[in-house]
């Protein structure tokens, strides 16, 4: 497929989702069709989903519930209840349009809270690969839109979990570091835990490296490298840090001497938002 015929159907689902005078239910079925189609046509998508299996279901709020299924490299639209589906998607039916024109950042909508998922969310980031594709092949004003963060990062969490911390690698922090400041950043739960905080949290993990965390005008970030006045500086060794990002509450470590602190008194609590913000990701992700 070349890319003029590829953004046709881009194009077809785009003039379906902007026509609302007709019927919507049937320019939804329209779009499925459409997209099912591109999967099936598109090299580049059939090589994402070479070996894999979904069954996705779509209960639209306005217009009840349809489904997907990808079986063999092929993509089939029907309409109705599925099962047994590997993961359900609610939202609406705008949410759904802009997902399969590839004008919403599926990460950042999950995050966000536009879906409601129920089910696997592993499957969920299979699906969400087809959409990045969609997403990293749309021009707009003649640049490639960029991801918050692509699926192929969060898979890797999963695995890790999945495995245990005992594997973890100095490699991944950063990742973490990487998914979390997302996470904060575009979820409501997580955005109202770090409003009106002001926040610089330094970790210096031997033989490793250095980071820091900062929290400040309501926005999450980090960033290898030694931070100025930081409220709290840790220091400890790969293992334990690996159990506090990942694990262990922050404090319980310090009580049992695993690390050196350097705060205030009135800081040394305020750590707990880094727990707090972790526990909500992995409440998220069902983890």
């Amino acid at each position: 497929m070349v890319k003029d015929d590829y953004m046709d159907f881009i194009d077809k689902i785009k003039e379906l989702s902007l026509d609302k005078d007709s019927n919507r239910y049937e320019n939804l079925k329209e779009a499925f069709k459409l997209f099912c189609l591109l999967i099936n046509e598109n090299k580049n998508i059939q090589e994402t989903i070479k070996g894999k299996d979904l069954s996705i279901i779509f209960n639209l709020n306005e217009l009840g519930t349809f489904f997907i299924t990808i079986q063999d490299s092929y993509a089939e639209f029907g309409i109705g209840e599925f099962d047994p589906f590997d993961f359900s998607l609610t939202s609406s039916v705008e949410v759904i349009f802009k997902l399969l024109i590839g004008n919403l950042d599926p990460i950042e909508a999950f995050f966000s809270d536009l879906f409601i998922i129920k089910g696997d969310l592993y499957y969920l980031l299979e699906f969400f690969q087809i959409i990045e594709h969609i997403i990293l092949n749309t021009l707009k004003n003649g640049q490639k839109l960029d991801l918050v963060l692509d699926s192929s990062s969060l898979k890797k969490l999963f695995d890790l979990y999945a495995r245990g911390i005992s594997v973890l690698e100095p490699i991944h922090i950063p990742l973490f570091f990487e998914i979390l400041t997302v996470f904060a950043n575009n979820n409501s739960k997580a955005k109202q835990l770090i409003t009106g905080e002001d926040l610089v949290i330094q970790m210096n993990i031997i033989k490793v490296g250095k980071y820091f965390i900062r929290i400040v005008d309501n926005k999450f970030g980090w960033a290898i490298g030694e931070a100025p006045d930081p409220n709290i500086r840790f220091e400890m060794g790969f293992k334990t840090s690996a159990e506090i990002i990942f694990d262990t509450d922050p404090i319980d470590a310090f009580m049992k001497g695993k690390l050196k602190v350097e705060a205030k008194e009135s800081d040394m609590f305020k750590v707990l938002i880094l727990k707090d913000l972790t526990d909500l990701l992995l409440q998220h992700l069902n983890l």
